[in-house]
């Protein structure tokens, strides 16, 4: 199969060319046998006609074709950038937000803005927006755990904790979060790269150990933190293994409310799922007065 190039209406085809040639050389003979009858002026006057016919059917034979010749049949199976029309129907990049509809709540992650080169995590606060519950407040010891911080602010404000549940509650001693899959075995950092314990034990925060309210990583052995925090209900005599990161400046009453739930034991009689879901509805990240 052969493709011209797309001309306008008055471009000429070769095969059209051809036949033009055959008439003006016909007509060209023609001439000749009546040269005779005529004079000289009226000969040149109809020479130079047919030499301007001539030049005007070269012109628009050639003026909008790339070449003379036909092309071989092209792909436009794939558009350029330049001519692809704008589908407001298109599919999503894949780096833009696409929702998802998780645990009765539609979650968007925005993972351009959780692995930005840069984000701001200093003096920070996380409000957790717990649905029928209330609001817990975590102020975040950026000083104390920095990497730690950086990470938790990264997916809070991307929108990672929306619409996740506090999985686990183990009486008297936390609450737990920070799992999109719920079962306790999920999560991930927020740039996918091993997020170290930070256990300084000049700070505040380690000296003070794990007191209720604190907030600290989830975590299966050392340097294995990812998404997964607790809030401990309690003072408690733990080790110091997990990084502590925050404390709830507001909303202990909302903590001590999912801690008081029934549940579903797993891990023992009195540490398990609980029976009513708890949905973390939004996180929102802020600065602290």
């Amino acid at each position: 199969m052969r493709v011209y190039c797309v001309r306008s209406t008055l471009v000429l085809t070769w095969q059209e060319y051809e036949s033009y040639g055959r008439i003006t050389l016909k007509l060209l003979k023609k001439l000749n046998r009546i040269a005779y009858f005529m004079s000289k002026n009226t000969m040149y006057t109809i020479g130079a006609a047919v030499i301007i016919l001539l030049g005007v059917g070269v012109f628009l034979l050639t003026r909008n074709s790339p070449t003379a010749q036909p092309m071989a049949e092209q792909n436009t199976g794939t558009p350029t950038a330049e001519t692809k029309p704008q589908d407001s129907n298109a599919e999503p990049t894949a780096s833009a937000a696409k929702p998802e509809n998780l645990n009765g709540c539609s979650r968007t992650v925005d993972r351009s803005k959780m692995t930005a080169a840069t984000v701001d995590f200093a003096n920070k606060k996380v409000t957790l927006q717990v649905k029928g519950l209330g609001n817990i407040v975590i102020d975040l010891y950026d000083k104390d755990a920095p990497k730690t911080v950086e990470n938790f602010v990264r997916l809070a404000g991307s929108g990672y904790f929306d619409c996740l549940t506090f999985h686990r509650v183990a009486k008297g001693f936390v609450i737990q979060g920070g799992d999109p899959t719920g079962t306790g075995s999920g999560g991930e950092t927020a740039l996918g790269t091993t997020l170290v314990d930070e256990l300084n034990q000049n700070t505040e925060s380690y000296k003070a150990g794990y007191l209720k309210g604190v907030v600290a990583m989830a975590n299966r052995g050392p340097n294995t933190n990812s998404s997964q925090f607790f809030i401990m209900l309690g003072n408690a005599d733990l080790p110091h293994q997990y990084t502590i990161f925050g404390k709830v400046s507001s909303g202990i009453e909302v903590v001590d409310k999912i801690g008081a739930m029934e549940i579903v034991p797993e891990l023992g009689p009195t540490d398990g799922k609980p029976k009513q879901m708890v949905v973390i509805e939004k996180a929102l990240v802020s600065n602290k007065q």
